[in-house]
């Protein structure tokens, strides 16, 4: 569970995020490491394969951004159905410290 007040403010491009502000600092992507889309619910579209509002589909990004001189990777979420972005991970390259939101 992420920690109150952690709701980033995501900016971006297309639907993909290309910036975003975690813990009070703003990240500026700079690639993204892979994406891929999680569906929940599954049982809702088992019988017809129909979308439900309750699917709790989320999509995920893992990308390198960094503030001022360090480049870190996070785990980028948006939940499909209400919009919301969450940093669920932080790793950072040059101390090879994790910081991790469940």
């Amino acid at each position: 569970m992420a920690r109150s007040g952690d709701v980033p403010e995501v900016l971006t491009v297309g639907g993909e995020p290309v910036e975003f502000t975690w813990r009070g600092r703003r990240f500026r992507i700079h690639s993204v490491l892979s994406r891929w889309r999680e569906a929940g619910g599954w049982w809702n579209r088992a019988s017809d394969g129909n979308y439900r509002p309750d699917d709790l589909a989320k999509s995920f990004w893992a990308v390198e951004a960094a503030p001022e001189g360090m480049l870190i990777t996070f785990h980028v979420e948006r939940d499909e159905l209400s919009g919301q972005w969450q940093v669920r991970k932080a790793i950072s390259k040059s101390a090879l410290q994790v910081e991790e939101d469940e």
